[in-house]
């Protein structure tokens, strides 16, 4: 028995399935691309995740504060 795909996987497939597959002369393959594009990359969090780290870390130290 196969697992289930986890939101990742499953967000990965959906991908997959839409890039491949589809005939550029093909009516509803032209409708998708016009009416459902790519969703938007998510904002870097690396800046925020860093310096909270560092602060995470510094209070960790004994006599950090």
């Amino acid at each position: 028995m196969k697992p289930r795909p986890t939101h990742e996987g499953a967000k990965r497939r959906a991908e997959r399935e839409r890039s491949t597959g589809l005939d550029p002369e093909d009516e509803a393959a032209r409708w998708l691309e016009e009416h459902d594009p790519p969703p938007a990359a998510p904002p870097s969090k690396s800046k925020l995740k860093s310096s909270e780290l560092h602060r995470w870390r510094r209070k960790q130290q004994p006599g950090g504060g």
